[in-house]
C-alpha cells in the first residue's frame, strides 16, 4: 500500500489543483484511474466545469455504525514564491525520507492513504456490518461550495454518515502525547470598506484619503485584544507534563498573556497555537485601495481573516470590529467577504471527545506506536469540511493520522500553507496501516 500511496500522491502534486481556481477534477481522474486498476465502483460528480467530487462506498450487511474515510480535499492553495522552496512545489519530489509539494501535508498523503485503503479493503473482500464511505472533494480551500458543502445540499443520503476521519491528527503534542481533533474555530471572513474623497495627489492637506483610515484601521485591528477564554485550552494544558502552577497560569485568562511571551520564547508554534485557541483572531490579510499613484483614493478596503471559538457568531465578531475601530468604525462598512470570492462564515463546530471511534483510534495508535501513548483531544484553529457533517447529520467527526515523530509541532504548524511543505513517507506507512485497522475493527 505504501508504494501505491506515494504514487498517487505524486501524482496528485503535480496536477496542480491550485485554488483559486481549483481545477480539482485533475485530481479527481487520478484518483478514478487509481481505483479502475482494482474495479472500485464509484461516482463523479461535477457540479461545475472541471470541478468535481468522487464517492464509494461498500455497503455494510447492518448492526454497526457507518464509517467514512473523508471528505478528503483535492485542492491546495496557491504558492506566493517557488524561490523559497528548496525542490519545486509541484514536482512531488521524494527527497530525505519525505514527500514534498504543495498540498502533501495539506491534504493530499490523506486523500491517498484513504484511496489506497478503501481500495484494498475492497480488493481483499471486505464485507463489514456497518457502511464504508469514501468522499473525495474540491474546494475545501475557499467555502466547500462545489465540494463537501455540495455534496451534503445535493446528495444528503449518499454522504450521511455517523463517523468520519478527515484531516489533520498525529502532531506529537509533547512525549508520548499525540493530537486527535474533534472540532474546530469558526469562520467570519470580513470586508471592512472605508470612503474618502477623489482630488489631487500634489495637494494632499487636509485630504479625506481613504487609504489613509485603512491604515490606520489596520493598525487597531492588530493591536485589539478580544476577550479571553481558556475553556478550550484546559483539556490540552491539562495531559502536559507541567507543574500545577503551569497549569494554572495558562488556564486564567489574567496569566496567560504572560505566559504566551514567555513561552513565544521556546516554542512559537505552541504560543501561537493556545494564543489562536484563547480568544477570537484578526488578521487583516488583504489591503487594497486607489486607482493611480497621483489620484488621492475614494475607496480602500481591507479582507480580514477572523477565526471565531465555538459559541461565538458573525454579530459578536463584527461588535468586536467596532470596538477595536473607535471613532474610526461609524466610516467603516463591514460586510462578510462575498463567496463568489471564495468568502465563509460558519460558527464553530465540535464532537465529543469520547466515543467507540476514539476507543478504536486509541486502541489501533497504542498498537503502532506503544501502550505509552496517549491521545489527547484538540480544537483546530483551521476549519474544515468536517463542520458541514457536524451541522447537517451529527456526525462525530474527527481529524485522525499517526505521525513518525519526524517533525515536532512547531515545524508542523510551519509547514501548512507554507513553504517546502512536505510529509514524510513514515507518516503516510502509519496513517495506511491506521486506517486499515480502524476500518477493520470499527465496522466489523
Amino acid at each position: 500500500m505504501l508504494d501505491e500511496a506515494v504514487d498517487l500522491l505524486q501524482k496528485m502534486i503535480r496536477n496542480k489543483c491550485v485554488n483559486p481556481p481549483g481545477g480539482e477534477m485533475r485530481n479527481i481522474l487520478t484518483v478514478s484511474e487509481y481505483l479502475d486498476k482494482y474495479d472500485v465502483p464509484y461516482e463523479v460528480f461535477e457540479p461545475t466545469p472541471e470541478r468535481g467530487n468522487l464517492f464509494a462506498e461498500i455497503t455494510g450487511s447492518g448492526g454497526r455504525p457507518s464509517l467514512m474515510f473523508g471528505p478528503s480535499h483535492v485542492d491546495v492553495v496557491p504558492v506566493n514564491d517557488e524561490n523559497k522552496w528548496v525542490v519545486p512545489p509541484f514536482e512531488g519530489v521524494v527527497r530525505d525520507g519525505c514527500v514534498w509539494g504543495r498540498g502533501a501535508l495539506d491534504m493530499l498523503y490523506f486523500v491517498a492513504a484513504q484511496a489506497v485503503v478503501f481500495a484494498n479493503l475492497h480488493c481483499e473482500g471486505f464485507q463489514p456490518r456497518g457502511t464504508l464511505k469514501l468522499l473525495i472533494v474540491a474546494d475545501e480551500e475557499s467555502a466547500g461550495t462545489v465540494g463537501a458543502k455540495w455534496m451534503v445540499n445535493n446528495y444528503p443520503d449518499k454522504v450521511q454518515v455517523d463517523y468520519l476521519i478527515t484531516e489533520q491528527g498525529g502532531e506529537p503534542i509533547e512525549k508520548d502525547k499525540m493530537a486527535y481533533w474533534i472540532g474546530e474555530k469558526g469562520i467570519a471572513w470580513t470586508r471592512i470598506t472605508f470612503r474618502g474623497e477623489e482630488q489631487h495627489g500634489s495637494a494632499p492637506y487636509k485630504s479625506n484619503n481613504a487609504v489613509v483610515k485603512m491604515a490606520e484601521a489596520i493598525k487597531r485591528l492588530t493591536e485589539y485584544q478580544p476577550p479571553r477564554d481558556t475553556q478550550f485550552i484546559k483539556p490540552l494544558i491539562e495531559r502536559l507534563n507541567i507543574s500545577s502552577l503551569m497549569k494554572k497560569l495558562a488556564t486564567s485568562t489574567s496569566t496567560l498573556p504572560r505566559l504566551l511571551d514567555r513561552l513565544s520564547n521556546d516554542n512559537m508554534g505552541m504560543a501561537r497555537f493556545l494564543h489562536a485557541l484563547s480568544q477570537m483572531t484578526i488578521s487583516p490579510n488583504i489591503a487594497n485601495g486607489g486607482t493611480k499613484v497621483n489620484v488621492i483614493p475614494s475607496e480602500a478596503r481591507i479582507d480580514v481573516d477572523i477565526r471565531l471559538l465555538p459559541g461565538q457568531d458573525e454579530k459578536y465578531a463584527h461588535t468586536q470590529i467596532r470596538k477595536a475601530l473607535g471613532n474610526l468604525a461609524h466610516e467603516a462598512e463591514i460586510d462578510i467577504v462575498p463567496a463568489e470570492e471564495g468568502g465563509d462564515t460558519h460558527p464553530g463546530t465540535s464532537s465529543d471527545a469520547e466515543t467507540p471511534l476514539v476507543d478504536t483510534m486509541r486502541e489501533v495508535a497504542k498498537e503502532l506506536k506503544g501502550s505509552h501513548i496517549e491521545l489527547v483531544p484538540m480544537l483546530s484553529t483551521g476549519a474544515t469540511d468536517a463542520r458541514f457533517f457536524r451541522d447537517a447529520f451529527g456526525t462525530q467527526a474527527y481529524g485522525f493520522a499517526i505521525s513518525d515523530d519526524a517533525f515536532d509541532l512547531q515545524t508542523i504548524q510551519s509547514l501548512f500553507h507554507g513553504d517546502n511543505e512536505r510529509v514524510s513517507i513514515g507518516q503516510i506507512e502509519m496513517t495506511l496501516k491506521a486506517y486499515h485497522a480502524i476500518a477493520t475493527r470499527f465496522l466489523s
